[in-house]
């Protein structure tokens, strides 16, 4: 078949920093994505549309949406991207879904948290058929998870409606480089992120320092301690008393809950290592964490869907 009467739709996740460009403006300076983005592009031989959603008119109660026809110019080297061979049919049912989406029932509310680019780039998805499945079951009404990059495993799961043609591929981008603002998306890593600042601030304090290089580092360190520790919050932050040599603060402690409480959760590290450790390394390994857990919860996911689809088969 001829390229030309051949069409595809491309899944882009743009990561937290990357790299934005005025596409009228090209050469102008970049700033960086804040949280990231999710969004699709669907072509017919050398046409491609771009098609995101994007806080559009201000309202007394938040924002209109509006789809953006300028991601895939915008978003400079996505973290990831997967085209797809798809039919004419779901081909214009993308196409119609971009050109009016409350026409589907999709709400005209921009909500970051509740009604945005994930919802709609899944709901044009599965406009078209182009379902996340649980093993062999399509979940019709899958609504994505909020960080962008959660919804690679999901965009992987699509079935192909071509499995072995040429036009199917998946790209990859380095990661961009993220300020922690950027890295902390999700409600209860910022609360916890905000807990380390403050408890390392008092303890700061209270040794007559100001905060400094030194501080970011630890507060870098003991995030990542935290949650490799499968710590929910951090209520203090604590160093060692004086060991057998006199020496105090050897170890730097992260405690969840009373310390008199037997009941507490802590787990400590060297002070030095904590304080010497270079931000872009806690943030990598901090990734690495969250990597994991969010593979563990996509597995638990899924075996809830898969028990939620066979009690509906039964039914």
């Amino acid at each position: 078949m001829d390229q030309s009467d051949r069409y595809t739709v491309t899944i882009y996740a743009a990561a937290p920093g990357t790299p934005l460009i005025n596409p009228e403006r090209p050469d102008a300076p970049r700033e960086t994505s804040l949280t990231g983005h999710m969004y699709l592009e669907v072509s017919h031989g050398e046409e491609a549309r771009s098609m995101g959603w994007q806080p559009g008119l201000r309202t007394p109660d938040g924002y209109l949406g509006k789809v953006s026809p300028d991601d895939v110019a915008s978003y400079a080297d996505p973290y990831y991207a997967r085209t797809i061979e798809i039919t004419q049919e779901q081909y214009e049912k993308l196409q119609a879904f971009g050109r009016a989406p409350t026409r589907f029932g999709f709400d005209p509310k921009y909500d970051a948290f509740s009604n945005g680019c994930t919802d709609f780039t899944w709901g044009a998805l599965n406009h078209a058929g182009l379902h996340m499945q649980v093993g062999p079951i399509p979940i019709e009404r899958h609504e994505g998870a909020l960080k962008p990059l959660n919804n690679i495993p999901a965009i992987e799961s699509i079935k192909a409606p071509f499995p072995e043609s040429d036009l199917n591929k998946v790209e990859r981008n380095p990661m961009p480089e993220r300020n922690w603002k950027q890295f902390l998306l999700s409600d209860n890593d910022r609360a916890m992120m905000d807990q380390v600042n403050r408890s390392v601030a008092s303890l700061d304090a209270a040794h007559g320092r100001a905060a400094d290089e030194t501080s970011e580092r630890m507060c870098g360190s003991l995030f990542c301690l935290a949650k490799e520790n499968g710590l929910s919050r951090v209520d203090h932050v604590l160093l060692s008393q004086a060991n057998e040599q006199g020496h105090a603060g050897t170890n730097v402690f992260v405690v969840q809950g009373d310390p008199s409480d037997p009941a507490h959760l802590r787990a400590s590290m060297p002070t030095a290592v904590a304080a010497q450790t270079p931000v872009s390394e806690s943030m990598e390994q901090a990734q690495q964490i969250s990597h994991s857990q969010q593979q563990v919860a996509v597995q638990e996911q899924s075996q809830v869907q898969q028990q939620q689809a066979a009690v509906q088969r039964m039914g």
